[in-house]
Formats: C-alpha cells, sequence, structure tokens
C-alpha cells in the first residue's frame, strides 16, 4: 500500500510538473536599439503633449461644447497610433501663439481632427458625413 502511494504522489508530481512548465511562457532577450527607444519616447512624449493640450481650460470648454467629456477625449487620445498621435501633436505646435481667439479657434480645429480621425477609425460616431450607411 505505502508503495502504490509512492507512485501515485511521484505520478502525480510529475504531471503537475509538465503542466507548469507547459503553461509558463519562456523569456525571450533582445538588444533594443537606441533608435526604437527614441521613438518610443518621442511617441510617448508627444502623446503627453496633446493630453495636456486637452486639459487646458478652454480646450475643456470647446470639448464639453461638442459634447465630449475629457476623460473621453483622452482615452480616444490613448487609441490613436503614434503616427497619427505625432500629426496631432504637429498640429498643436502650429497653433497661433496668442490671443484668446486664436486659442479657441485652434482648439476647435484640434478637436475637430480628433474627434474625425476618431470617427474614421471607428472609435467614435460623432459625425455622419465620416460612415456612408
Amino acid at each position: 500500500m505505502k508503495r502504490y502511494f509512492q507512485k501515485t504522489a511521484i505520478s502525480m508530481l510529475a504531471m503537475l510538473m509538465a503542466v507548469i512548465n507547459v503553461q509558463i511562457p519562456l523569456a525571450q532577450a533582445a538588444i533594443v536599439g537606441t533608435e526604437q527607444v527614441m521613438t518610443r519616447q518621442q511617441a510617448d512624449s508627444e502623446r503627453e503633449k496633446v493630453i495636456a493640450f486637452l486639459n487646458r481650460a478652454e480646450v475643456q470648454q470647446e470639448l464639453q461644447q461638442q459634447g465630449v467629456s475629457s476623460l473621453a477625449a483622452q482615452q480616444r487620445v490613448a487609441h490613436l497610433s503614434d503616427a497619427e498621435v505625432q500629426m496631432l501633436a504637429g498640429k498643436i505646435d502650429q497653433l497661433p501663439a496668442g490671443g484668446f481667439i486664436g486659442e479657441i479657434i485652434g482648439a476647435a480645429v484640434f478637436i475637430f481632427l480628433v474627434l474625425l480621425v476618431t470617427d474614421i477609425l471607428g472609435f467614435t460616431n460623432v459625425y455622419p458625413f465620416v460612415h456612408h450607411r
């Protein structure tokens, strides 16, 4: 009886070890180039620039007038690709530097572009002219 228990326990332990080894993926190491790190940092920086722009009071006011919450806009920015964020960050850099009216117009254009891009990608359905049904 003792021998049967030992064989059963050893078999169960062997099976448990096999199952654990199958479920744990192997770690793979790779060298990450400087260019990849710099590209990732630049994309993160541009994403932060877009989110900082969305956090400005006049932009949040314009978002509310368009019926979009600040949190929803930030979530939409999070879903954009790096290329789209780069395009939007470039638009922020091109906005007029002074004047409240210029900022409002720039904010409105920026918000229109964000909503248009998210509509094209299918994340939102704000503009009916984007999707011909």
